[in-house]
């Protein structure tokens, strides 16, 4: 008995594919038609007509900068539109203001702006029309310019702020060595009024018990140490009288002032 084989078709056939130059148009067709919605629905976001920007609201402390100055910067981009203006542009040109350390800039749809402002914190003045922030910025408020109608008022304001001095770039340095100094001296409770530096960063303090220490360009921590070592014995009897420190002799120091003779110790 002979076996009868069958023929059976088990799976279906699939249909031929479609060429490839008619798959590549077809992917060409979809890609611009993509681009065309894109580059419409963005034409369409930009325009102020269509989303303005109704409201901008500036959040954060602002005590040393000029408001309306700052809104001004801000409403200048307005007339872009929600979507159209740069935020990126605006950070940029708010944060060029004097006092302004960083602001953040964000959209709040459906045309809101906020705009939070971080201003500089000032820790000390730096030469004679300057402020070092916290974070160790130096920047050159409105308000310390000679022309400024209330030139005399901020000085005024700004007198308690640690004076420091010294060339162009070294306020990092020059603030970085003024709290070192007054970590080390404030066992006595004595504060560092002014720290000058000149050009070849020769350091002089100024304390607010009014004696001067002249440390030099070098060894400043040695010498700072040698002061403190005499501060009880020499500096405490003074009682707030005037004094001269001269610590840049390699062995010994220069003390002039009311109960000592001038002359080397």
């Amino acid at each position: 008995m002979s076996a009868v084989f069958r023929q059976q078709q088990i799976l279906p056939v699939s249909k031929p594919a479609l060429p490839t130059s008619i798959r590549l148009a077809i992917g060409l067709a979809g890609l611009l038609l993509l681009l065309v919605v894109g580059f419409v629905l963005s034409r369409l976001a930009s325009d102020p007509a269509r989303f303005p920007v109704l409201n901008v609201d500036v959040a954060g402390t602002v005590d040393y900068a000029d408001r309306q100055e700052l809104q001004q910067r801000v409403q200048s981009f307005t007339s872009q539109g929600f979507y159209g203006l740069d935020v990126d542009e605006v950070r940029e040109s708010v944060e060029s203001l004097p006092w302004v350390s960083k602001i953040h800039v964000r959209r709040m749809w459906p045309g809101r702006l906020m705009v939070s402002v971080e201003e500089h914190e000032p820790a000390a003045r730096f030469n004679n029309d300057a402020l070092v922030s916290k974070t160790m910025e130096v920047f050159k408020p409105p308000q310390l310019q000679l022309d400024n109608p209330q030139y005399l008022e901020w000085r005024e304001n700004f007198a308690s702020l640690p004076k420091l001095a010294g060339a162009e770039g070294r306020h990092e340095a020059v603030l970085d060595a003024y709290r070192h100094y007054q970590q080390s001296l404030s066992l006595f409770g004595v504060s560092i009024d002014a720290l000058v530096e000149d050009e070849r960063r020769s350091q002089t303090l100024t304390l607010s018990n009014a004696v001067t220490v002249r440390l030099g360009y070098e060894s400043h921590e040695l010498r700072l140490q040698r002061f403190i070592d005499v501060y009880e014995r020499l500096v405490v009897p003074l009682k707030g009288e005037p004094a001269r420190f001269d610590m840049r002799y390699s062995n010994g120091f220069a003390f002039s002032g009311a109960i000592a003779d001038q002359g080397n110790l």
